[in-house]
């Protein structure tokens, strides 16, 4: 086979893969929960983790969680999970940055502020959004010296609900919190 078709075969394979991930960005853009990140890959390359999960895969999974109907319940009502780390290797501030804007940008369009961690050289900002009684989005900006994440959970959240699949993967944020 000619050099231009192999080239022109991969780049449409490539293509094709992609597809189903930006489909599922597109399909988040305009709810109430989600959080354009903004792009970090120029400062810091590829994220080390990329998690983009849309609402059929999330039932999917929900569904498959038959040992643990809170977490069934909770994956059922969620519309998207997306999650990025970065690499930042003792360079945070294009990240420290970028959690300001997006601080500025959650506080603007009414996120409520409910956990905001500052000290030397880390900080944590914790916002979720309010629709009425319901909350539909949460999100999570975390950065240190060695990596950044962000991490939007789009979709009807029960605090409860999260609370309890929480301690069932054992997460403590407690001890590391500070509550606004």
């Amino acid at each position: 086979m000619k050099k231009w078709m192999k080239t022109a075969l991969a780049g449409v394979l490539g293509l094709a893969l992609c597809l189903p991930v930006a489909a599922q960005e597109d399909a988040l853009v305009g709810l109430p929960g989600y959080v354009d990140f903004g792009e970090l890959s120029s400062v810091y390359g590829e994220p080390k983790v990329m998690i983009n999960l849309g609402g059929s895969i999330l039932r999917f999974v929900g569904g498959l969680s038959k040992d643990d109907p809170e977490a069934a319940a909770l994956l059922e009502k969620l519309k998207g999970v997306r999650i990025n780390v970065y690499t930042v290797d003792g360079n945070p501030d294009a990240a420290l940055q970028k959690v300001s804007q997006v601080k500025s940008m959650l506080q603007s369009a009414k996120w409520e502020p409910i956990v905001q961690v500052n000290e030397d050289g880390e900080q944590a900002q914790i916002f979720i959004k309010l629709v009425g009684d319901n909350m539909e989005g949460l999100t999570v900006m975390a950065v240190d010296e060695e990596e950044a994440v962000f991490i939007n959970i789009i979709g009807q959240l029960d605090p409860a609900q999260l609370s309890q699949v929480m301690d069932n993967f054992d997460i403590d944020i407690d001890d590391h919190i500070e509550i606004n």
